[in-house]
């Protein structure tokens, strides 16, 4: 696969496993116990889609409010907050069952918002809890493993509504409460 068929991570050492970059139209998932990093990988490759490759991106979050992942960022130096200003940056703190209702539904506002930025880069952080969403009681890591096709189905349907790159970090961790529509941190 030429240099041209990948995405270019920017994150140290991550390029040369994928042999130069994730090959281009792959879903990636990333699993690990709590506290391995999953969530700083996926804001890393947004951060660098965004500041080095002008690619705006949308990350996805059921457990952090965005408020959390701007603080966390900033330790990074990493100004999140200025990046949504600028409409480089969208993050979106949801349910699963919100997000699976607004990936069916006609008139999504997330596909929309994500449409108008010009999305090329996704994060869902915690997509191991989409199984909640989903009809069955298999965990969406299994889910994964069997081919499930409504979960299967579900991030396809991300994927082919944005014209960009996803990354989806698998979690285990303890389901949300939250049960609103979802809401976008905008300034």
């Amino acid at each position: 696969m030429s240099e041209n068929n990948r995405i270019k991570t920017r994150i140290p050492g991550l390029d040369d496993v994928f042999l130069g970059g994730i090959p281009q139209g792959n879903l990636i998932v990333v699993k690990g116990a709590p506290g391995t990093g999953k969530t700083l990988l996926g804001m890393e490759f947004i951060y660098q889609g965004i500041t080095q490759f002008n690619e705006p991106g949308i990350i996805l979050v059921f457990e952090t409010s965005p408020d959390e992942m701007i603080r966390d960022a900033a330790g990074f130096g990493w100004n999140f907050e200025e990046l949504q200003e600028q409409r480089k940056l969208q993050i979106v703190f949801t349910t699963p069952e919100v997000l699976n209702q607004e990936l069916r539904a006609v008139d999504s506002l997330l596909l929309e918002t994500a449409r108008e930025m010009g999305a090329r880069r996704v994060f869902i952080d915690g997509i191991g809890l989409l199984s909640r969403a989903l009809p069955g009681s298999r965990s969406a890591e299994m889910q994964v493993q069997s081919g499930s096709d409504s979960f299967r189905a579900l991030l396809q349907q991300l994927a082919e509504a944005l014209p960009g790159k996803i990354l989806r970090s698998c979690s285990r961790s303890k389901p949300d409460t939250l049960r609103s529509r979802y809401w976008m941190k905008k300034r």
